[in-house]
């Protein structure tokens, strides 16, 4: 809920490690409904799954995702992900959005175009070698939005050789500039482990270390010790506006931050634990954003910055001439500051430069034809957000597995379950980007519809379906369209859903504060589940504790079932309802 993309081939590019493409491709795909399928309301309430669900959310709020900020690599990866499913279930596009992606003048190919999907039970998406055919359509649909992009001109990383040779690193696949930390430096590059300064558990890793007019080679994040360092979350120690502001009032030029493996990204949600072996390295993403929490002030940025750009551990370690992770994990080890073997480093410039610029993100679009010769002109929207608010300045993710990886898991079970009953009215399924920054991505749907809005007989939005009661849900909406109510009974005597308590009339403070608001500032009626008031009651809301392990798994299933229910009904019933008060 609100508080506040690329080409294949750049998705491929970002994923370089095995691990991260593969996390697209080796979910299990949900199974296509068959062709000979009857259809009917039990045929769809069956295809309802506890499991696929559950596969859905910790795919979706795995910290490899980053906590889908918008926009971010992680969102690029969960909207391929919610396109593959959607395709897999029998989907298809809205006739317009090829169109429309062409429009917006993006290089190459939909990341989705055309993609195969493996068969029932195997494992799916296409090897990151294939050739990508010609696109003919694609789920993506293209938005804009202004803010900071990398500016190519003003960013680098060199190694200065001698006799005047230097080496540049690739911007964007071994470095990338850190926005609001912008500027030039050139020096020597010193290793100053995490930057952690005079702590009271007693690491001091700047004691007796000479930063003045260098760049300081630093470790994101603290160090991951069994017993110093065993608490819930990275401290305060870890914030790079406090690494930077502490470098910067002892003299330093420059930083280059060296990021976390990509397997150690857990850590700060349960106890710390040594690593043994090498660890996988995460491709890096340029944050055009960050996190900040409810009930914690943000943390404010450094009165003095200093240029910073990131890299990852293997091209640090070709700067400095040493293994950068076997450094991190003497470390880790001792808990005690480790220096680089050579007594003085190697001469670095660095250039962190960014500019504000147009960014097109997605919103991931599909449509299920109706079966009945007359009701199919007509439209029920079922929509759910899949962005979250990203990662803070300590590295803390917002995996964002209630706000709101549970209602999209509920979208895409209720496609698989719609696709199998093949209901009268058509049905566009919407998974939203940019909610959480001002329900943009809806609001760019609803200017920019595949249809007609007259068209449209309803909307149901799901945010936040995986906290509290299993057995009530808060459906917010009925003030406005009171003749929902009688569906919604309607739909509880469908099939037994497991929500026996239905909070209507309540909790209006949020209606506008989700996605079917767009909608509702349309003309159409829309319903709101959300998954109980007051929206205090779930003390994790746009925490970085918003993890998988906090959610009532029983609570998605019982929401998805009634929100089935009332969307046959939504999509069967002879008529419509009428247009919403006020």
């Amino acid at each position: 809920m609100e508080h506040g993309p690329r080409a294949l081939d750049r998705l491929r590019r970002l994923a370089g490690s095995a691990w991260l493409f593969a996390a697209i491709c080796a979910a299990p795909l949900v199974a296509q409904a068959p062709a000979t399928q009857v259809g009917g309301h039990a045929t769809g309430f069956a295809r309802i799954d506890a499991v696929d669900i559950d596969a859905h959310v910790r795919h979706l709020a795995s910290p490899l995702l980053e906590g889908r900020d918008t926009p971010s690599r992680g969102l690029e990866l969960a909207a391929d992900y919610i396109a593959r499913r959607f395709r897999a279930v029998g989907l298809q596009p809205a006739g317009d959005s090829l169109e429309r992606w062409q429009e917006a003048g993006r290089a190459g190919a939909p990341a989705d175009h055309d993609a195969p999907s493996a068969p029932s039970g195997g494992q799916g998406g296409p090897s990151a070698d294939a050739a990508a055919p010609a696109a003919t359509s694609t789920f993506l649909r293209p938005w804009q939005r202004d803010l900071p992009e990398i500016d190519v001109e003003g960013s680098r990383l060199v190694l200065v050789k001698d006799a005047g040779d230097a080496q540049a690193f690739a911007l964007e696949e071994q470095f990338v500039p850190v926005p609001g930390f912008e500027g030039e430096a050139i020096g020597e590059l010193v290793f100053v482990g995490f930057g952690i300064a005079a702590r009271d558990d007693g690491l001091d890793e700047l004691a007796g270390l000479d930063v003045k007019g260098k760049v300081a080679l630093v470790l994101e994040g603290e160090p991951a010790h069994d017993k110093k360092l065993a608490g819930p979350e990275l401290s305060r120690a870890a914030s790079l506006y406090a690494k930077v502001g502490t470098l910067a009032e002892r003299g330093a030029a420059g930083v280059v931050l060296v990021s976390r493996p990509g397997e150690a990204w857990h850590d700060h949600h349960k106890p710390r634990r040594k690593h043994k072996g090498a660890l996988e390295e995460a491709p890096l993403d340029f944050r055009h954003t960050w996190a900040s929490w409810v009930g914690e002030e943000d943390e404010r940025p450094p009165a003095q910055r200093l240029p910073v750009v990131e890299t990852t551990a293997s091209t640090a370690s070709v700067i400095l001439g040493e293994d950068v992770a076997a450094l991190r994990a003497r470390i880790e080890a001792s808990f005690k500051p480790v220096r680089a073997k050579a007594k003085k480093g190697p001469r670095v410039s660095v250039g962190s430069r960014t500019k504000r610029a147009p960014l097109w993100i997605d919103n991931v679009v599909a449509v299920l034809p109706g079966s009945d010769a007359r009701l199919s002109a007509e439209w029920v929207v079922l929509g759910a957000h899949y962005d979250h608010i990203g990662v803070d300045q300590r590295g803390r993710i917002g995996l964002g597995a209630d706000d709101n990886a549970s209602g999209t898991a509920a979208l895409l079970e209720l496609a698989e379950a719609l696709a199998a009953a093949r209901p009268a009215r058509s049905v566009m399924f919407a998974a939203f980007s940019g909610e959480e920054d001002g329900l943009l991505g809806s609001k760019a749907l609803a200017r920019a519809l595949p249809m007609d809005k007259g068209a449209i007989a309803a909307m149901i939005n799901l945010d936040m379906i995986g906290r509290g009661d299993p057995k009530e849900v808060a459906i917010i909406g009925i003030v406005q369209n009171p003749a929902l109510e009688d569906v919604l009974q309607r739909a509880r005597k469908l099939e037994k859903t497991g929500i026996e308590r239905l909070v209507l009339r309540q909790g209006e403070e949020l209606f506008q504060r989700s996605d079917h608001w767009s909608f509702h500032e349309l003309g159409v009626p829309v319903l709101f589940f959300f998954e109980g008031l007051p929206i205090d009651k779930n003390g994790d809301y746009h925490t970085w504790r918003d993890v998988p392990e906090r959610l009532d798994w029983p609570k998605i299933l019982h929401t998805t079932r009634l929100v089935y229910s009332t969307a046959w009904l939504l999509t069967t019933d002879p008529s419509r309802p009428p247009a919403p008060r006020g």
